[in-house]
C-alpha cells in the first residue's frame, strides 16, 4: 500500500503550526498571485481568519501588529504587500544585543560605590562653611555604614575621615567628630530574625 501524497509527513513543514495548515497553503497560494491589489487583498482576508483563532485580541494593535508579522514568516518574507505595519524579520529578533558598556571609572574604595565618589568631589568645591562640615558628617556616617557591610568589624574613624581625603584628593575634612558607634550600625544591619511558622500537632490523642 503506498502512501497518500497528502500525508502530513511528506508536506511541507509549517513554520507556524498553530495556525494550521490551511493558513499555510493560502500564504504559500498568495505569494504567487500576480497582482499586487490582488495580494494585498487576500492577505487581509487571511489575517482576519488569523484573528479569529483568538476573537478577544482581534482589536488589540499589538495583536494586529503580530499577525502581519506572523504572516511575513510563513511566507518566508517573500509576500510583496503593503503592510500596514513595520515587520521586524526573524533574523532581526534572534540578533544579540550589542553588549552593554559597563562604566571605565577605577574606583579604589569599590565598598563606598560610585556615588560616595562623586558626592565628596562635589563637596570638596564646596566653599568653607558649617553646611559643608554637616554633609561631610553624614556622608562619613553613610560611609561608615558601607564599610561595615562590605567588612563586618570594626573601623575607626580616622580610617573613614583618611579614605574621604585620599578620594577627594585633599584634606577636605577640618573639623573631625565622633561618628556612629560601630555597634550601633551593625546591630542597625542585621537583617530581623524570621519568626517561624507555628506548626500544629497532627499526633492523635491516644
Amino acid at each position: 500500500m503506498e502512501l497518500s501524497e497528502h500525508y502530513n509527513t511528506q508536506r511541507k513543514k509549517m513554520i507556524l503550526p498553530e495556525y494550521g495548515r490551511n493558513i499555510q497553503e493560502m500564504v504559500d497560494f498568495i505569494v504567487k498571485v500576480e497582482s499586487r491589489d490582488d495580494r494585498n487583498r487576500m492577505s487581509k482576508a487571511i489575517v482576519n481568519v488569523m484573528a479569529n483563532l483568538n476573537p478577544s485580541l482581534r482589536e488589540s494593535t499589538e495583536f494586529k501588529i503580530k499577525l502581519w508579522n506572523h504572516l511575513a514568516q510563513m511566507s518566508n518574507y517573500q509576500l510583496d504587500i503593503d503592510y500596514p505595519c513595520k515587520i521586524t524579520k526573524l533574523e532581526d529578533l534572534l540578533k544579540k544585543p550589542k553588549p552593554l558598556p559597563y562604566p571605565s571609572n577605577n574606583i579604589r574604595h569599590k565598598h563606598y560605590g560610585g556615588i560616595a565618589k562623586a558626592l565628596i568631589q562635589e563637596i570638596a568645591i564646596f566653599p568653607e562653611s558649617e553646611s559643608k562640615d554637616v554633609l561631610l558628617e553624614m556622608l562619613a556616617n553613610h560611609m561608615k555604614k558601607l564599610y561595615l557591610v562590605w567588612n563586618k568589624e570594626a573601623v575607626s574613624d580616622e580610617q573613614i575621615y583618611l579614605d574621604i581625603n585620599e578620594i577627594a584628593g585633599s584634606d577636605i575634612v577640618k573639623n573631625r567628630v565622633r561618628l556612629n558607634e560601630t555597634r550601633d550600625i551593625l546591630f542597625k544591619n542585621q537583617k530581623p530574625k524570621q519568626n517561624k511558622p507555628f506548626k500544629k500537632n497532627n499526633h492523635k490523642q491516644r
